[in-house]
């Protein structure tokens, strides 16, 4: 899958769909032509989000980050309901489509997060976000 099919297939689980931390923030589409076959570790990312080392850069499941979307709360209304379906449906879509997927959270505060993975030609794709974490 090409990186056009791939955002095609991606984009309706994601389009309109909010990270919520302190701050909203929506899904954007990520992709690296990774035609020199790098590894998809801390310190590529680190390089491709222009930090200096790996060191900068934390890691987590894709579980684990998308733990408060896709869990319901005493209280939760229906519209809230219908968010945590989709953002269900987003996470297994991911699992689907990416294989090594996980989450890369570069600076602090107002935190970068890619939603990464690697294609089946070795490409990184996934999703990228800001988190606010105070």
């Amino acid at each position: 899958m090409n990186e056009q099919e791939l955002e095609k297939t991606l984009k309706p689980y994601y389009d309109g769909l909010m990270m919520r931390s302190e701050t909203d923030s929506p899904f954007e589409f990520y992709f690296f032509d990774n035609s020199q076959n790098l590894p998809l570790n801390a310190d590529t990312v680190a390089s491709l989000a222009g930090k200096s080392t790996g060191n900068e850069i934390k890691i987590e499941s894709l579980d684990y980050f998308f733990r408060n979307m896709v869990r319901l709360f005493p209280g939760d209304g229906e519209d809230r309901q219908q968010e945590v379906v989709k953002f269900k449906k987003l996470q297994q879509k991911l699992q689907e489509t990416l294989t090594e997927i996980q989450v890369f959270k570069a600076d602090e505060i107002s935190i970068t997060a890619y939603i990464l993975g690697k294609t089946k030609s070795g490409d990184f794709a996934g999703l990228r976000t800001i988190v606010v974490e105070t």
